[in-house]
């Protein structure tokens, strides 16, 4: 089936382009873009065989980042930073991650000792 088919017929059934490509893997590494529907950018990550791997990030609807790391294998790996709407750092998310979840391991008490 031809790519502009299968867009077709997924703006059809009403699914968007992203709704139609997300079954449809492409080898390799490639990058997925999407926007918000007031066509300001949402988020960018790299990809490898159709799953997030690489570079990610993502923004609020008004503009303003909201988040930028590396995924690998579709999870957050290492250091992720993270903003709150108004681009101030938000400190609770921040941090190292393993295989998607957040290590306390790397934080320190308030005296800089583990």
């Amino acid at each position: 089936m031809k790519w502009n088919t299968i867009l077709l017929l997924s703006g059809l059934l009403g699914l968007g382009v992203v709704g139609a490509t997300q079954g449809l893997r492409s080898p390799g590494p490639a990058e997925r873009t999407t926007y918000w529907a007031n066509g300001k950018l949402q988020s960018r990550s790299e990809t490898r065989d159709g799953v997030p791997s690489g570079h990610s990030e993502r923004w609020y609807p008004d503009g303003t980042k909201q988040a930028e790391g590396v995924v690998r294998d579709g999870r957050m790996e290492g250091a992720w930073e993270f903003w709150l709407p108004n681009g101030t750092p938000d400190v609770a998310r921040t941090g190292t991650y393993r295989a998607g979840v957040r290590s306390v391991e790397s934080e320190t008490m308030g005296d800089g000792q583990p």
